[in-house]
């Protein structure tokens, strides 16, 4: 079983999640999940899984050191929301039962727990232990600044100028302290892409843990730092030419950046990425969504958005030479069309076609521009109309106007914290005529909580046409205005995970599932 927890309604896709094995039967049984130290969180979910058709539950208690918050079958109904796969919620003189259709039921609380959880929290408190021990800690260092008395180094008696030097190094030591009462930093705006660490509160029971944990939020917190960021920043950039997080971002040539994690670099340098058993298993997995799709009259596709490195090998730096020449789009490719009937949507050759008349993706940026995503769009449905004519023919380049717009948006820039050193150029496609699709207002789906952005709901021109679902990740934001234009409905789920129920809640005739490579 899993419980998610989340600092807001919807917000379970971030990883925040605990679990706790159980083993089938019918008597009762008590599950425990701990939370980690001192997590804030205002939202949870609770995943029984998918190993059972039914579920009683009898109690649930929030617990904070000695004090508990109770909550019985008549409050968690009440609590507690179910999605489709939860049928027969009902309280009972057991407890509260339910039944289970489907591979992904769970429940979630839309109530917002922070003033509950706070209160649990304030009356676990501290007791007074902590007053007792900072009481005693301010009279040893009394009685030992009494017994010490005033000490002035030898080399500062009647030297002024060692007393100023003395007095604006002690002051620059203290401003980023100072900075925490005093309106001294300059504002900055956030450009990290990471979620920086909380406060943590200072509880007995998380003694133990919390100079570990206060020492990584204040690396992230402490006075000046983002101003001390961005001038490392600088440096490193500049007058090194090197990245100041190489962790996280490269330079290349020509002002390009790429984007560094854990294992991009075997996929930079053209190794294997898939093994065959892997290969196999996607297959078979793939092979078997296209089929039931099929039996509904639904056309399923798979299109992968080439990495910028993929795409841009030439403003690598050296160091990720090519080694075998081979991806993992060839590997998917040959593997896919070798063994299922799957239709993979290969954009590399068109968005190379595209780079002849402008570049395709962003230099400070990961992803393709508006120019690339037109290329993508293209190439898919062209593919689509090829089986479905009804869509119509895909739009030409001379549809739309080009022109140019330098922004501060590049997130890779924004990594280092100079997106305003090394601006964005987007290539703006502007359409001769206006775009007729429209957004509707937003609708509820199944599965919302593993969604990393609300879906979008467009409305095309033409109602008789075929209604399109696509699964997808950031790089569709620039596809929807081109694609909206073709189909009836269109709905946009942000999400890599491929979710049966919300096709059968829209009942499209076309599903596209857009992957970044990986």
């Amino acid at each position: 079983f899993q419980v998610f927890h989340a600092k807001g309604p919807g917000g379970f896709g971030d990883g925040g999640y605990v679990n706790a094995p159980v083993a089938a039967s019918d008597r009762p049984q008590v599950l425990s999940f701990r939370m980690p130290k001192d997590t804030a969180f205002s939202h949870i979910r609770f995943d029984p899984g998918n190993s059972q058709d039914s579920l009683l539950v009898h109690a649930m208690e929030f617990r904070c050191a000695r004090q508990t918050v109770h909550f019985g079958p008549g409050e968690l109904l009440a609590l507690f929301q179910p999605n489709e796969q939860v049928r027969d919620l009902r309280q009972t003189p057991e407890g509260l039962a339910m039944r289970f259709t489907g591979d992904d039921p769970f429940l979630f609380c839309d109530e917002d727990l922070r003033s509950t959880l706070a209160k649990l929290q304030e009356r676990a408190g501290n007791g007074p232990m902590p007053a007792l021990f900072g009481l005693l800690a301010a009279v040893f260092m009394f009685l030992t600044a009494l017994r010490l008395g005033p000490v002035v180094p030898d080399a500062l008696q009647g030297n002024g100028a060692e007393w100023l030097l003395t007095v604006l190094f002690a002051a620059l030591m203290a401003a980023p302290l100072l900075s925490e009462w005093l309106p001294i930093l300059p504002h900055l705006p956030d450009t990290e892409k990471r979620k920086l660490a909380d406060r943590p509160e200072l509880r007995m029971h998380s003694l133990q843990e919390y100079p570990a944990r206060y020492t990584a939020y204040f690396a992230d917190h402490f006075g000046f730092r983002k101003p001390l960021f961005r001038w490392n920043s600088f440096l490193f950039s500049k007058l090194l030419h090197s990245s100041p997080v190489p962790d996280n971002m490269v330079f290349g040539k020509d002002g390009f950046m790429f984007l560094m994690r854990e294992g991009v670099t075997d996929q930079y340098r053209g190794l294997p990425v898939f093994s065959e058993e892997e290969l196999e298993r996607i297959g078979e997995r793939l092979e078997r969504r296209r089929q039931r799709l099929a039996e509904q009259g639904i056309s399923y596709y798979l299109m992968i958005a080439p990495m910028k490195a993929t795409m841009y090998r030439d403003k690598m730096p050296e160091r990720f030479r090519q080694v075998a020449g081979w991806s993992g789009i060839d590997q998917l490719r040959e593997h896919l069309e070798a063994h299922t009937h799957v239709p993979f949507i290969d954009l590399r050759e068109p968005l190379q076609e595209a780079r002849t008349v402008r570049d395709t993706y962003y230099a400070t940026d990961i992803h393709w521009n508006p120019w690339g995503a037109f290329a993508g769009y293209r190439t898919l449905m062209a593919r689509i109309a090829g089986d479905r004519p009804a869509v119509g023919v895909p739009c030409e380049a001379h549809d739309y106007v080009v022109r140019p717009d330098t922004n501060e948006h590049g997130d890779l820039a924004m990594v280092i914290a100079l997106n305003d050193v090394y601006p964005r150029v987007t290539p703006m496609m502007e359409p001769v005529q206006p775009l007729r699709a429209r957004r509707l207002a937003p609708e509820d789906l199944p599965g919302s909580g593993f969604f990393k952005d609300g879906p979008v709901f467009m409305s095309g021109p033409d109602q008789e046409a075929p209604r399109l679902l696509m699964f997808r990740d950031s790089f569709a934001v620039y596809l929807i205005p081109f694609l909206s234009e073709h189909f009836s409905r269109s709905v946009y789920v942000w999400t890599p995970i491929y979710n049966q129920d919300i096709v059968d809640h829209e009942r499209p005739d076309i599903v596209v599932h857009e992957l970044l490579e990986v």
